[in-house]
């Protein structure tokens, strides 16, 4: 198999794992939602029992017949809720049983509360409906027919009845029923014994009767929690509330096999998928590696050694064969380029090398061009000058106001002469210090404070006082070993440099020259307070003939012979900074000098 073939099983094999952990996830985040809104439509079915149940508390509580009225609602809701909840398990095999059973349970639990309503209604919701008003009205018209008759006991006897019956409602003692009995019968007795009026004994049976009815609703109800209808809902509610459970955690327990199933397939297709893309990478890898390594140590050995003529020399018809063909003509390719470029960059040097004299020869011809100029001037002016004399002298004419003349102009000419013929030969002097190309003496042992107080000693009739303050902190005993010719040098320039650029007419210039040791090398720092440098000028400051006063006698060479000697004579480094707010530091790290600090 070649691998363009391999590569495209990979793709393939790829895409499918992709396809699969799409399908998968997509499946894992629909059963997720599934489950979800299974967990959600059990907790609104539950809540609207829950609802219910709370509902039914309050009518075995108080039996107020606003609570009674909610009841149809809240049993709508639950039905709707339990429609959506069996609408969303109808393919459920497993829950569906067990819903159906959670359906019958409720419905048993429904009636036993309808049964409850339908008690409380006959018992009345308040002191004047129902079986209680009925027994209610009876008594207070019996006690209405008897508070005429003149007859003590049998009041007394009603109102031990009312008490007892009071009595039965709030405690729900069955003794007070017996005591009510006795009472009852006493009362008939009472009016059996005065000839009481048919009407009033009637009186009295239908408030015993309604009584007795009232009593025998309540035992059904019953008269506490484990009694009558009370205790049956009770048991209908438990048995609601444990299928609840059930129902609940068979339906996580459901959903929580299927998305294992799901993900353990899903495992299996890819770990399958892997192991073929294994099994074809192993072959591969088996078939190219060796080839690879050649081509690999061929590579190694080129990078190494720079030798172009080394071949891979493979055998075969494979991409890895073709590759390692093109290596080695691009090797073959690459050994002739070389070759020429060789001969090329010889030929570059050259040129470059001419490039770069004639642009120094062309900047110190500019800088020769002013004084050779008017050393020209000068020179033809003299000598029409000179010529002016021989004829009026040939032809007697000459007169002393004329010679006197002649002489004043000849001698203003040669001053212009001899003075630009100067500064021409210090032109020429100075840019052949740029090459550093002439001898210097052998290295010595030189004080270096002592060097740079003598170079500035020099320069004491130009920096008066009054313009210039200058500081050196340099250590008393700090002493080189270099060339102190050249450090004078260095110093000088430095100091020119100052005067010609960075004093500021009516501003006292400050010029700090200090030393500090930094990882065993000498820092040497020429700082001044004045004009600074200008940044467009800052990279290229160490080049030949750059400078900022060019028309006012600057050359642009100082620091190109500082950098030279730095650089070249001297074996260091050297940078110059000037920060914004003015001022200009010339920085000389002396890495290749050696020195020592003597006992004083």
């Amino acid at each position: 198999m070649q691998l363009k073939q391999s590569v495209l099983f990979f793709k393939i094999a790829a895409l499918t794992s992709a396809i699969v952990i799409i399908f998968v996830s997509w499946f894992l985040y629909y059963e997720v939602s599934r489950s979800a809104r299974l967990t959600a439509q059990l907790t609104q079915l539950q809540t609207a029992l829950q609802r219910t149940m709370d509902q039914e508390e309050h009518i075995l509580i108080r039996a107020q017949k606003d609570d009674v009225s909610a009841i149809p609602q809240l049993k709508y809701s639950y039905q709707d809720s339990f429609s959506n909840l069996l609408n969303s398990m109808a393919n459920e095999e497993a829950l569906l049983p067990l819903l159906l059973q959670l359906d019958e349970l409720s419905k048993a639990y429904f009636g036993k509360l309808d049964e409850l309503i339908r008690l409380h209604e006959q018992l009345g919701y308040d002191e004047n409906a129902g079986i209680y008003g009925e027994f209610r009205r009876s008594a207070h018209a019996l006690q209405d027919r008897i508070s005429g008759k003149a007859m003590p006991q049998l009041e007394i006897a009603i109102l031990e009845l009312r008490r007892r019956e009071k009595d039965f409602l709030l405690r729900a003692d069955l003794s007070y029923l017996q005591q009510h009995e006795q009472i009852v019968m006493h009362a008939e007795q009472l009016i059996k014994d005065n000839a009481l009026s048919e009407e009033i004994s009637n009186l009295l049976k239908r408030y015993d009767a309604g009584f007795a009815s009232y009593v025998a609703i309540l035992r059904k109800l019953g008269l506490h929690d484990g009694e009558g209808v009370r205790a049956e809902l009770f048991t209908e509610k438990q048995k609601l509330r444990s299928q609840f459970e059930i129902v609940s955690i068979r339906t996580q327990a459901v959903t929580q096999e299927l998305k294992e199933s799901i993900i353990l397939y899903g495992l299996i297709l890819i770990v399958l998928m892997n192991i073929a893309v294994l099994i074809l990478l192993n072959y591969q890898n088996s078939k190219v590696t060796r080839h690879i390594l050649a081509i690999n140590k061929v590579l190694v050995k080129v990078a190494k050694l720079e030798d172009f003529s080394l071949r891979v020399n493979i055998d075969g018809n494979d991409e890895i064969a073709q590759i390692a063909h093109q290596l080695d003509d691009l090797l073959a390719f690459i050994e002739t380029l070389l070759a020429r470029l060789s001969a090329a960059q010889q030929r570059l040097i050259e040129e470059a090398k001419m490039a770069s004299l004639g642009n120094m020869v062309s900047g110190f011809a500019h800088e020769l061009n002013t004084p050779l100029g008017v050393a020209i001037t000068s020179q033809s002016h003299l000598k029409e000058q000179v010529a002016t004399l021989k004829s009026q002298l040939e032809l007697g004419k000459l007169q002393r106001q004329t010679l006197t003349t002649l002489i004043t102009e000849a001698e203003a000419a040669l001053y212009l002469l001899e003075n630009n013929l100067h500064r021409t030969a210090s032109l020429v002097d100075d840019f052949k210090l740029v090459a550093v190309n002439r001898e210097f003496e052998e290295k010595s042992t030189f004080n270096l404070k002592h060097l740079v107080k003598n170079v500035f000693d020099c320069y004491q009739s130009e920096l008066n006082q009054e313009d210039y303050a200058i500081e050196l902190e340099i250590p008393e005993n700090l002493t080189l070993i270099s060339y102190p010719s050249v450090f004078s040098q260095v110093v000088g320039y430095s100091i020119n440099n100052c005067i010609k650029h960075a004093k500021i007419d009516g501003q006292k210039l400050n010029i700090v020259v200090s030393t500090v040791l930094i990882n065993d090398y000498i820092h040497f720092y020429f700082k001044d307070d004045g004009a600074g440098i200008d940044k467009e000028l800052l990279p290229a400051i160490f080049e030949p003939f750059v400078t900022s006063k060019r028309f006012s006698g600057g050359t642009g060479l100082g620091l190109s012979i500082v950098y030279n000697l730095v650089t070249q004579k001297l074996k260091g480094e050297i940078k110059m900074q000037s920060p914004a707010h003015g001022g200009a530091c010339l920085h000389i790290i002396l890495t290749g000098t050696e020195f020592n600090f003597t006992e004083e």
